[in-house]
């Protein structure tokens, strides 16, 4: 494996951020939010989240920061997999055709999108 140096690993986590927050976290928590907003225009999903048309604004409220802290804690427990089990599993991503491990570039995988600075995944590349 070609080695990368500190901004072209920067580069290769950042792609990997934002991709990782619009398509999953964002993605997830707009569908959910709709949910418990009861705001979907899906039948399905209306007949089955009725009961959370009663809710009040703050409940509401509630019920989607809870599900954004639920789909953050997932995506970081699933990131944590590629530190816990590094013989049994990798994650590997390709900048320029060459292959590179995600341990190799990141000391805690998980952290990139737990993190509470505002230079966090969450922070720079959500949208909601």
């Amino acid at each position: 494996m070609n080695t990368l140096n500190e901004k072209e690993q920067q580069e290769l986590m950042d792609a990997l951020g934002e991709k990782v927050v619009k398509e999953v976290r964002d993605g997830a928590l707009t569908i959910a939010r709709n949910r418990a907003n009861y705001t979907s225009v899906n039948p399905v999903d209306r007949k089955t989240y009725a009961a959370l048309s009663n809710l009040t604004d703050e409940q509401k409220n509630a019920v989607c920061y809870l599900l954004s802290k639920t789909v953050t804690a997932t995506i970081y427990r699933f990131l944590k997999l590629f530190e816990y089990y590094p013989d049994e599993m990798k994650l590997i991503l390709s900048k320029n055709g060459n292959d590179y491990d995600i341990l190799d570039i990141s000391e805690e995988v998980g952290a990139e999108i737990a993190s509470e600075e505002e230079d966090g995944w969450i922070q720079r590349f959500s949208e909601i």
